[in-house]
């Protein structure tokens, strides 16, 4: 009996990884490259504390968007042709903020459009606000 299992050695098996290893370290370098890298914006060592009396933090441009598409300053429609005339008119001398009211069910991509046309005319940033 013993020179029978002795008659079948067992073989070793072997698995080759360089293979492997090299596709991980070609997926490393395809993800490196194409990871966009995104500049976070936040407080840097100039920060001026906005709660000293004297300083005045700029009052925003007010923009509403209804969700039947209208754009408003003071009740009065503007549309989006308006907004960059409006936006241009009060950041004379100093680009100012612009805040976009936007009421439940406005559609997004018209708060884009408004908003990329206030940026557009020189606001200084945009802010949006949900409406109820």
């Amino acid at each position: 009996m013993k020179h029978r299992l002795s008659k079948y050695r067992q073989e070793t098996v072997e698995i080759n990884v360089s293979p492997l290893i090299d596709m991980v370290f070609i997926l490393l370098i395809f993800f490196i490259v194409a990871t966009s890298f995104v500049n976070e914006v936040g407080l840097t060592s100039h920060h001026q504390d906005t709660s000293d009396p004297k300083r005045k933090l700029d009052e925003p441009l007010i923009l509403d968007l209804t969700a039947q598409g209208q754009v408003l300053r003071d009740g009065r429609e503007l549309g989006i042709g308006g907004v960059g005339g409006v936006v241009s008119t009060a950041s004379t001398g100093k680009p100012q903020p612009v805040l976009l009211r936007v009421e439940e069910g406005a559609r997004a991509g018209l708060a884009v459009r408004v908003m990329d046309a206030a940026l557009g005319a020189g606001a200084k940033a945009v802010k949006l606000a949900a409406v109820k």
